[in-house]
């Protein structure tokens, strides 16, 4: 009996089954491997921590951000089905990579880079709220939840829009802001993080199984009067653009109109912001494409429309005024010619003829004393002539030549 028994042949032995024990035994090696900077942000059902992958060497790599989600949340499937989509060699301009994403115990772990940069509200509140964010930098956004909307398909999978559903300032990563009074307002790269409550839109659905947000930027479908899609992102894209513009969270219940005609928004922005933030789906925009365009071309409609430069007049070089606020010949126009006497000098460099300046007073300091004595101290012939004559000979006669050579040298 023994003997039969050793000679079956064992029916337990499943690949699946030994490479989900291998992956699962990798991962925890893995989780092993993190060291926890620090806590960026805590909830109930989710934690967020800076982190640093340690080499068995000593080394460290990182930083990355990690998420620890709650699985029985529902939350977090679209980090699955973004890194699926990353390893199969789709590139996202505007969504962070995912380097990790495995599901532990009751843990779904999400490992991703740490991206630089400073949030939206932080940007805003540094810079101060503008229109001419809707130039470039709003645009751009709306372009980055177009391409969250064309989903995370893979090759053979139907593409399905995935719905972000927690849009708002502190959720989007800028990074090389800066404003000039020559370029505006410039950017380098601008990413949408925190796909926590995302989910994938489900034709036929009546309503999201889970309901999160933030209310400012939250539509009223996504508490429970149906089911999001992209123009619930296009709402909370308007309440972006209304924080954008304003510098404050739009106030839910209260008329938009209203709102924005308090806070002084132009009218052009203001029916974009409207109409993106409307309470019936489907009079919003319908794509977010769509809000970007519409935005760029009533932020073209607003800006004020300054008088053409007039060309400049030339005018003959003995009326021209050289300076103007403080510039020298802005306008080019050739200088007035200088004097026969004065002209080779003044071209002289400015500390050399400082130089000169100096050397010419004291000379007439000297020249001045001499006379000074010749006048009323003569001696020798001076002594036989009378003092006006002196006074005549050495003070007009004699310093009127030097006198203007002097002063054409100086100058």
């Amino acid at each position: 009996m023994m003997e039969a028994m050793d000679n079956q042949t064992p029916t337990y032995y499943d690949d699946e089954l030994t490479a989900a024990l291998a992956e699962h035994l990798a991962s925890l090696d893995r989780d092993d491997s993190y060291r926890v900077e620090r806590v960026l942000k805590r909830s109930s059902v989710e934690t967020t921590e800076l982190v640093y992958f340690e080499g068995t060497g000593g080394g460290s790599l990182g930083p990355f951000v990690r998420k620890r989600i709650d699985a029985s949340a529902q939350i977090g499937g679209a980090y699955e089905r973004l890194f699926a989509a990353q390893r199969a060699d789709r590139r996202f301009e505007h969504l962070p990579r995912i380097v990790d994403c495995r599901r532990v115990g009751d843990e779904l772990n999400v490992v991703m880079e740490y991206i630089e940069g400073e949030t939206l509200g932080a940007l805003v509140y540094r810079l101060g709220a503008t229109p001419d964010y809707a130039r470039e930098l709003y645009p751009a956004l709306c372009d980055a939840v177009g391409e969250l909307h064309t989903g995370f398909a893979i090759a053979g999978e139907t593409s399905a829009p995935v719905i972000h559903r927690d849009l708002k300032p502190s959720n989007i990563i800028v990074t090389g802001a800066n404003c000039t009074l020559d370029e505006g307002l410039t950017f380098s790269s601008l990413v949408i993080i925190d796909l926590g409550i995302a989910r994938v839109w489900r034709d036929g659905a009546d309503a999201d199984t889970v309901k999160f947000g933030t209310r400012p930027y939250a539509p009223p479908e996504q508490y429970g009067f149906g089911q999001t899609s992209v123009r619930s992102d296009v709402y909370a894209l308007g309440a972006l653009l209304f924080f954008c513009l304003t510098g404050v969270d739009p106030k839910p219940g209260l008329d938009m109109r209203e709102q924005c005609e308090a806070r002084g928004i132009p009218t052009p922005l203001a029916d974009a912001v409207c109409m993106s933030m409307a309470l019936d789906p489907a009079k919003r925009f319908a794509s977010a494409e769509a809000l970007g365009r519409a935005t760029r071309s009533a932020y073209d409609l607003s800006r004020p429309v300054r008088p053409p430069t007039p060309a400049p007049v030339r005018t003959p070089a003995s009326e021209t005024v050289l300076t103007l606020q403080g510039l020298q010949n802005p306008a080019g126009l050739p200088r007035p010619a200088a004097s026969a006497a004065c002209g080779p000098l003044s071209r002289v460099p400015e500390s050399l003829g400082r130089i000169w300046n100096a050397l010419v007073c004291f000379s007439l300091l000297v020249f001045f004393a001499g006379s000074h004595f010749a006048v009323f101290h003569p001696t020798g012939a001076n002594q036989s002539y009378p003092t006006w004559l002196l006074i005549i000979e050495y003070f007009f006669l004699c310093r009127w030549p030097y006198g203007a050579y002097a002063f054409c040298a100086a100058r």
